[in-house]
């Protein structure tokens, strides 16, 4: 493997096709946290949800789109999932958060403490959930306003659009809250309080808090469907990112009820057309913007398609075929670049070291052994969405060398830029991007994101740093055996699809 050039080998390149290229990695073990559970109440909105939306929505509150400045206040990391009532991770939900500025200032035209806000703080966020339920946002300790102790704001959307407002608390700091207190059962009212914990070796002084929610809510039983059905709120979402949409020639997953009556990926039996993806996989079919999409993978309840190629950008209609007929067309935004980064677990971003080590914090999947990169080496990153290669190559085409993008990628690690020395496609919608990772940096995790043509990837994916970071590979990609190669891939299948 030659990772200043961005060629690979055809077993990694295989491996990353199949392994990457169909939509987000994810654990999917419905039910696992299944117990006698507390459903987490709902309580007041207030009188703060923003009246205008901030341009920037991602999931990273505490800078504003590709600023350098970051919010005032204390970092804190919120993650947690969103479960139902039987204790499985709910996947299409969208959840929202918004807060009080280090100031107790609130981006709504009338919730300026007074008269002041911080102006680099986003202030509200959203996040949309894949198989596994969990959120993640970045932000402050939220500040205080008069009347009230600290806290965030948060409403989660659930396929077919229910929703639950509800609020989360400091440990420590509940004080004689009004709205706390009108929580009159004490185990629900305990489910909005949480520890804020400092995290050991964080140059910032960063925090960690972990907030499952529990809602009121069990996905629809498919066996009553009688032809498929798209969710109308996250049905059609980026294969990487699960942010709802779709782009040009990306990597697409499609949640729903009774969209196939089987559960498999393509097999080379289904290639029927020399140097072209198949687009139907047991008689189901996905047309986006009324051109057929290439089927990688199909299941009662998700599809993943590679999108065709189109130059429209707005709105489009989608649907799904199978043998009980055809879906009613769900609308959903298509862009020429919707550029996202896949990830393994809890939001690390798909990456590889040159001795073919995949990067993660010690123990991130069963029997998958994942280390941290090293400050000043070059990695790979895995995406989809990023738009136009030179030469073009058609979406649906069999692609076996790689291409570059039309288009020069820049990465950011933290607020640190990230000499990229490769951004290309190495296969049917899967980018590889080589960076070296800032010598500067210290041990730790840090956001990772990457702009093509102006348009910048959710601030989502992050990525484990180590100085010290023993070789997990000691042979070159190319000596590791097939059975090793095999549980690689069946792990992955397992993590990306929904069990």
């Amino acid at each position: 493997m030659h990772i200043q050039t961005g060629k690979m080998t055809m077993d990694r390149r295989k491996f990353f096709a199949a392994a990457l290229g169909a939509g987000g990695l994810f654990f999917t073990e419905k039910g696992l946290y299944a117990q006698a559970l507390t459903l987490t109440p709902g309580v007041t909105e207030g009188p703060y949800y923003p009246d205008r939306l901030p341009l920037d929505r991602d999931n990273d509150l505490l800078v504003i789109n590709n600023g350098i400045t970051p919010g005032v206040g204390t970092p804190a990391w919120l993650t947690g999932r969103i479960l139902d009532r039987t204790g499985a991770p709910v996947r299409n939900a969208v959840m929202e958060i918004w807060q009080a500025d280090n100031l107790g200032s609130y981006i709504h035209s009338n919730g300026a403490l007074n008269g002041r806000r911080d102006g680099n703080f986003q202030g509200y966020g959203t996040f949309e959930t894949a198989s596994d339920g969990q959120y993640l946002f970045r932000t402050i300790k939220p500040g205080l306003y008069p009347g009230r102790v600290r806290h965030v704001h948060a409403k989660v959307t659930l396929p077919g659009g229910r929703t639950l407002t509800t609020q989360l608390f400091v440990e420590g700091e509940t004080g004689n809250d009004g709205v706390l207190n009108g929580v009159t059962n004490a185990a629900q009212r305990a489910t909005l309080i949480r520890p804020w914990t400092a995290i050991a070796g964080s140059a910032v002084g960063a925090l960690a808090v972990n907030w499952d929610i529990y809602v009121d809510y069990t996905p629809t039983d498919i066996s009553t469907a009688t032809r498929p059905t798209l969710f109308a709120v996250g049905g059609v979402t980026s294969g990487a990112t699960f942010r709802r949409g779709a782009a040009s020639g990306a990597w697409v997953t499609i949640s729903g009820s009774a969209l196939a009556t089987t559960t498999r990926t393509w097999q080379p039996s289904d290639f029927t057309t020399p140097n072209k993806l198949p687009e139907t996989l047991d008689g189901v079919s996905v047309r986006i913007n009324n051109q057929p999409a290439s089927v990688y993978y199909v299941s009662p309840t998700q599809i993943n398609v590679l999108a065709p190629d189109t130059t429209t950008e707005g709105d489009v209609q989608v649907t799904v075929t199978n043998s009980r007929g055809t879906s009613d067309a769900v609308t959903v935004a298509f862009n020429r670049l919707m550029p996202g980064f896949f990830t393994f677990p809890g939001e690390n971003v798909a990456a590889v070291r040159a001795d073919g080590a995949l990067i993660g914090p010690a123990k991130l999947m069963d029997g998958v052994t994942t280390v941290p990169a090293k400050p000043g080496e070059t990695i790979q990153l895995f995406g989809t969405g990023f738009g136009p290669t030179s030469p073009g190559v058609t979406a649906g085409t069999v692609v076996s060398t790689p291409l570059q993008t039309a288009s020069a990628v820049t990465v950011q690690i933290d607020a640190t830029a990230a000499e990229v020395t490769y951004a290309g496609m190495t296969s049917a919608g899967l980018y590889q991007i080589n960076v070296t990772v800032p010598a500067t940096l210290a041990d730790g995790e840090y956001p990772v994101t990457a702009e093509i043509a102006g348009v910048r990837t959710l601030k989502i994916a992050k990525l484990a740093v180590a100085k010290v970071a023993s070789a997990a590979v000691t042979a070159p990609v190319t000596n590791r055996n097939r059975t090793d190669k095999q549980n690689m891939l069946a792990l992955v299948r397992r993590i990306r699809n929904e069990a």
